[in-house]
């Protein structure tokens, strides 16, 4: 996925504002958990509350409050195998296999911005023509 397209799908999905759950299409799924990726360092092992904190940090600047939470996310790295658990299930290390540099310049911030500004943009337009 370019760096292009892959805006293009986070624009859609946050198009109503920070996500209040997990993405029902596959492919969407798929997108955030390889941009989740990105926030961990490769080669590096992660404790179970340092995966956690990760996770809830960057959720929490494009997501609703309780819009996806951490605990699931971290599960769903797991199932698709971004992050991998020791058998004590206490230590993570994410896949270098998995990572996708092509996604590290996107800043979902400022995009959740932009969106933001465009939507309200558009209801001034639409409401001076209403008046």
């Amino acid at each position: 996925m370019t760096a292009d397209q892959t805006r293009a799908a986070l624009k859609r999905m946050l198009a109503n504002g920070p996500l209040t759950g997990l993405p029902v299409r596959s492919s969407d799924l798929e997108l955030l958990l390889a941009l989740a990726a990105l926030r961990f360092e490769q080669g590096r092992e992660y404790r179970e509350r340092e995966v956690n904190d990760v996770l809830r940090d960057w959720l929490s600047t494009f997501c609703a409050p309780f819009g996806i939470d951490h605990v699931t996310f971290r599960r769903c790295l797991v199932d698709a195998r971004i992050l991998h658990r020791d058998p004590a299930g206490s230590i993570y290390r994410v896949d270098p296999a998995k990572i996708d540099p092509g996604h590290a310049g996107v800043d979902l911030v400022r995009l959740l911005a932009n969106i933001q500004d465009e939507r309200a943009e558009r209801k001034r337009v639409h409401g001076n023509r209403a008046g």
